[in-house]
C-alpha cells in the first residue's frame, strides 16, 4: 500500500465551489488520501455543501471559529496523518494526476518537496498555462539554494505558492513552520522559511494546479485595502530576521532577489487595484524608508 497524502483545505464562505474542489481531489488517480476541510467560520452554506462528501471515509470536516487561511492551514497541519502533505484553496481544482505526479518525482529523487506548475483559470474560461521551462530540475537546497529562488521567485511566472506543493509531513513537523497571519505572501514566507529544512526540491513542469482567478478574492484586493508596499516590507523583515534569528547565513544571499521580486510585485498588484504610479512610489517611499528590505534591495551590507 502507498503512504498516505493529506490534502488540507482551508474553506471560508466558499459554497459556490468548494464542492469543484474537493471533487478535484477525491478524483486522484492516488487513491491514498485523506482530505481535511476546515471550515473557517464560514456564515454561508459551506459546511453543508462539504457535509456531502463526508461517504467518502477520506474526507475529514473541521469547523473552527474564524481565523483566517493560516488558522485554517495550521489546523489541518496538526489534523494531517499523511506522511506527505499537500495544501489546495477551496475555489481552485487540481488535475487528476496532480499528487500521482507530484509523488512519484518525489520518490524517484529523494526530495523532501515537489513543485509542479499550474494554470491561469479566468471567469471567462481562458487559461493561461504559466509553465517553466525546469522539467525535472532537481535543486540541492543547501547546495545552491540561489539557483532556486531565481527559478521560483524571480522568474517571468514566479512560483511560491504552497498549493503547487507536495511537502514530506515530517520536514514541516521538524522545522516547527507554520503560516503566519498575512493577507498576502503568506505562502512565499511559509515556503522560505521552511528551506533551511530541506534536503532536495524537484521541479514538475506541468500545470497540474488549476488556480481560479476571481475579480473578488483576497489576491486581487489586497491593494486596494491595505498598502501592499508596507505589508511586503513587514513580511520580508520577518524572513530577514528569521534567517539572522536563527544563523541561516548561507540563505542570506537571495534576500536581495527576493527584495528586487517585492519592488516588482509592488506595482503589478498596485496596478491590478487601478492606484496610480505616483501614489505606489509616495506608497514605497514612506513604508521602505529606513526598512531593511530597502537597504538590501540597493545591495548593502547588513
Amino acid at each position: 500500500m502507498k503512504p498516505k497524502i493529506s490534502v488540507v483545505v482551508p474553506c471560508y464562505n466558499c459554497e459556490a465551489f468548494v464542492g469543484r474542489c474537493l471533487e478535484s481531489i477525491l478524483n486522484q488517480s492516488y487513491t491514498e488520501l485523506e482530505i481535511i476541510a476546515v471550515n473557517d467560520g464560514s456564515t454561508d452554506n459551506t459546511g453543508e455543501v462539504i457535509r456531502r462528501y463526508l461517504s467518502d471515509g477520506r474526507v475529514k470536516y473541521i469547523e473552527q471559529p474564524n481565523g483566517g487561511e493560516a488558522a485554517a492551514r495550521n489546523t489541518g497541519i496538526e489534523a494531517a496523518d499523511g506522511e506527505f502533505i499537500g495544501f489546495v484553496d477551496s475555489d481552485d481544482y487540481i488535475d487528476p494526476q496532480m499528487y500521482s505526479k507530484l509523488y512519484e518525482a518525489l520518490c524517484e529523487t529523494g526530495s523532501d518537496m515537489a513543485a509542479a506548475n499550474y494554470n491561469q483559470v479566468y471567469d471567462d474560461g481562458t487559461v493561461k498555462a504559466a509553465y517553466s521551462t525546469m522539467s525535472g530540475r532537481v535543486f540541492d537546497i543547501r547546495e545552491d539554494v540561489l539557483s532556486y529562488w531565481v527559478r521560483v521567485c524571480a522568474a517571468a511566472h514566479p512560483n511560491n505558492y504552497v498549493w503547487s506543493r507536495l511537502y514530506r509531513t515530517d520536514v514541516i513537523g521538524r522545522s516547527g513552520i507554520r503560516f503566519e497571519k498575512y493577507v498576502h505572501s503568506a505562502d512565499t514566507l511559509f515556503n522560505f522559511k521552511l528551506l533551511p529544512f530541506i534536503g532536495k526540491c524537484v521541479l514538475v513542469n506541468e500545470g497540474l494546479y488549476n488556480y481560479v482567478q476571481r475579480a473578488g478574492s483576497g489576491i486581487h484586493t489586497v491593494a486596494v485595502k491595505k498598502n501592499i508596499a508596507e505589508l511586503y516590507a513587514d513580511t520580508f523583515q520577518e524572513l530577514a530576521d528569521y534567517y539572522n534569528d536563527n544563523h541561516f547565513d548561507r540563505f542570506k544571499c537571495v534576500l536581495p532577489i527576493h527584495a528586487y521580486t517585492r519592488m516588482k510585485n509592488v506595482f503589478f498588484y498596485s496596478r491590478l487595484a487601478g492606484i496610480p504610479d505616483d501614489e505606489t512610489i509616495s506608497n514605497l517611499a514612506q513604508s521602505w524608508k529606513d526598512r531593511d528590505i530597502f537597504k538590501y534591495f540597493l545591495g548593502e551590507k547588513i
